[in-house]
């Protein structure tokens, strides 16, 4: 009975010490992890956002209530660090190590820089690491390949160098991988292919060199391959595609692949998009890729097929960009769904259908500029109501630009540059009031420019050079040009003054009226362009001085007024500005003597040319401060 008694007794004495000892050895591991997180506080040097200093403290709530922290039911131990995009700044300590349990760390998008910590690689239990999109530089610890339980990775678009490990093959959970965007190089380990559940691979825009190991290609669970903007090399395999039913995107691009393309290519059934651009690939583009029926995207531009684009595209109702190269024109446009097409700088040749935009309702994006397309640019260019960009530049083109393409509202870019045009330019471009370039030099355009075209505000450049076009700018010319950067009307026929409204063209920065008939006086307003930095005023029939106000544009480099009938003296000021590298002022008729502090303000001129006036006195001295001068030119004047 005593026995009993006693028993009784000690029972809930034991129990007691049992319950004490077991919170004596959790105590400590909450304090560590407490301990852990103000460490990291501590390394933070920027916290703009007061994340940390109003909610992050060891006397306020559990850690468990700090912002970006989590915890689990039951154990109540920091599970998660999930802080992105909170424009923090510092670096990541060794600490962090020391939270034994945690399972996701997201600190993307911030600012941390640094090393990485080795001691991340004691987190057993880690499956979630995003640090992606800050600062950090060196190579990845040997210790973080060895996070077995990892399945997403994500270090990317940060500065790291160093190698990828064979390790890497042991993290066998792993689902994405992104460490592209950063100066990791050497090989691609062989060792990935033992990623049996991974789906995507991004190591883009790094510096990966040598083969891409085959077995990449087998994992059958990849729905997107990032490997474009490297230095990889070797041909694509002939089972390319036998082994990956899900894959959605392939990036290749950039690279050094050579070889052809493998008709296998029709096996990825769910491609939608499809980059192979910028490499050495040869061959004839295969006409399997036609089965692809959901590919959206396709990027062949930049390699040196043969033959034509296979008529089989056509097959591909889905697509929307379209950028290929090297071949012939075929039945592309009836591809209604396409949104962007790509095919400029290639040797296309031939003539663009009649109904060029009858079955393109959705096209926002045409190129086919640097070509060797011939005939007229059909009518039927005004059906394409939602085109942005029209660029035919550098073609074969002849007769009139239509006017129907005063019915593509929505342009924004056209480029007619150095084709073979008749005739005039359609009044009706002035219709187009998003209208941001409108580039026709070298089209051998003739006739008036239709003056609503300087109506249209949203202008920021205008390359009308080169042609034969005649006629006076109007008077409220830069009325209604508050964005035009670019102006370049020269090599025309171009007669009349120019007005004095040039100056209120406030954000112009290179001016073109170069080699026409203008005359007149040079107005002083063209002193308000406070942003100009070139001027081409060269080969016209001015009258008078040289304004003055000149002198006041403080970003000027390239003053060229050559061959303009000027007279009087040259404004001394103009030698005060310091941005100066060229100055063409020869054949006039400029009098008087050069300043003694000639060369003083010039310290980047590489250009003086003056010859060919009447400029006297001796030539100064100070001519040595042009310490950057390549051509000096005063011949042909009454110097002493």
């Amino acid at each position: 009975m005593e026995t009993m008694i006693m028993g009784f007794i000690f029972l809930p004495m034991l129990l007691m010490q049992c319950f004490m000892a077991a919170l004596a050895m959790s105590q400590p591991n909450l304090t560590t992890d407490q301990y852990a997180l103000l460490q990291f506080k501590a390394y933070v040097t920027s916290d703009p956002l007061n994340i940390m200093s109003s909610n992050w403290s060891s006397s306020a709530t559990s850690i468990c209530n700090w912002v970006g922290v989590s915890c689990g039911a039951f154990h109540s131990r920091v599970t998660a660090l999930d802080l992105p995009n909170m424009n923090l700044t510092g670096s990541l300590p060794p600490h962090l190590g020391n939270l034994s349990f945690l399972v996701s760390i997201n600190l993307s998008g911030n600012s941390f820089n640094g090393h990485l910590p080795p001691e991340l690689g004691k987190l057993e239990r880690l499956k979630f690491m995003d640090l992606s999109f800050n600062f950090l530089d060196g190579s990845i610890p040997d210790e973080i390949w060895l996070l077995s339980k990892l399945e997403i990775f994500r270090l990317g678009s940060n500065q790291l160098t160093g190698t990828i490990s064979r390790n890497i093959g042991n993290l066998t959970k792993l689902r994405t991988i992104y460490i592209g965007d950063t100066k990791i190089g050497g090989k691609i380990p062989k060792e990935i292919g033992n990623l049996h559940n991974l789906e995507k691979l991004s190591i883009e825009n790094a510096n990966l060199s040598g083969l891409i190991p085959p077995n990449i290609f087998n994992i059958s669970s990849l729905r997107w391959i990032y490997l474009h903007i490297n230095n990889l090399f070797g041909t694509l395999p002939i089972d390319l595609c036998y082994h990956l039913p899900n894959l959605e995107d392939l990036h290749l691009g950039e690279n050094q692949l050579n070889g052809s393309i493998p008709s296998s290519i029709s096996r990825c059934e769910k491609l939608q998009q499809l980059g192979l651009g910028a490499n050495r690939l040869t061959g004839y583009i295969p006409r399997s890729i036609g089965n692809l029926s959901k590919l959206i995207e396709i990027y062949l531009y930049e390699n040196d097929f043969e033959g034509e684009i296979p008529k089989e595209i056509g097959n591909l109702h889905n697509l929307e960009k379209l950028s290929a190269g090297n071949a012939s024109l075929s039945n592309i446009f009836n591809i209604s769904s396409l949104r962007r097409i790509y095919l400029y700088e290639n040797n296309l040749f031939g003539t663009l259908p009649v109904d060029l935009c009858y079955h393109l309702p959705n096209l926002e994006v045409l190129k086919l500029g640097e070509n060797q397309l011939n005939g007229s640019i059909p009518s039927s260019i005004g059906r394409c109501k939602k085109l942005q960009l029209l660029g035919l530049k550098t073609n074969r083109f002849t007769g009139y630009i239509p006017r129907s393409i005063g019915n593509l509202s929505r342009l924004t870019k056209i480029y007619l540059d150095d084709n073979d045009f008749e005739g005039e330019i359609p009044k009706e471009i002035g219709n187009l009031h998003n209208l941001e370039i409108l580039s026709a030099g070298n089209g051998n355009l003739s006739g008036l420019i239709p003056p609503n075209i300087f109506n249209i505000s949203s202008l920021r450049g205008i390359y009308l050079e080169t042609n034969n076009l005649f006629g006076t700018l109007p008077v409220d010319f830069c009325y209604h040009l508050p964005n035009v950067v670019l102006l370049n009307l020269g090599e025309n026929q171009l007669n009349g003054s120019i007005p004095s409204s040039i100056g209120r063209c406030k954000k112009l920065q290179l001016l073109g009226l170069n080699t026409n008939r203008f005359t007149g006086y040079i107005p002083r307003s063209i002193g308000n362009l406070s942003r100009l930095t070139i001027i081409y005023l060269y080969d016209n029939d001015f009258e008078g001085e040289i304004p003055k106000e000149i002198g006041n544009l403080h970003n000027l480099v390239i003053l060229s007024a050559g061959n303009g009938n000027l007279s009087g003296l040259i404004p001394p000021n103009i030698f005060n500005i310091s941005s100066l590298r060229g100055i063409y002022l020869n054949i006039n008729n400029l009098s008087g003597t050069l300043p003694v502090d000639l060369c003083y303000h010039l310290p980047n001129l590489e250009d003086l040319n003056l010859g060919e006036n009447q400029l006297n006195g001796s030539i100064p001295s100070s001519i040595g401060r042009c310490k950057k001068l390549q051509q000096l030119d005063l011949g042909n004047n009454r110097f002493t």
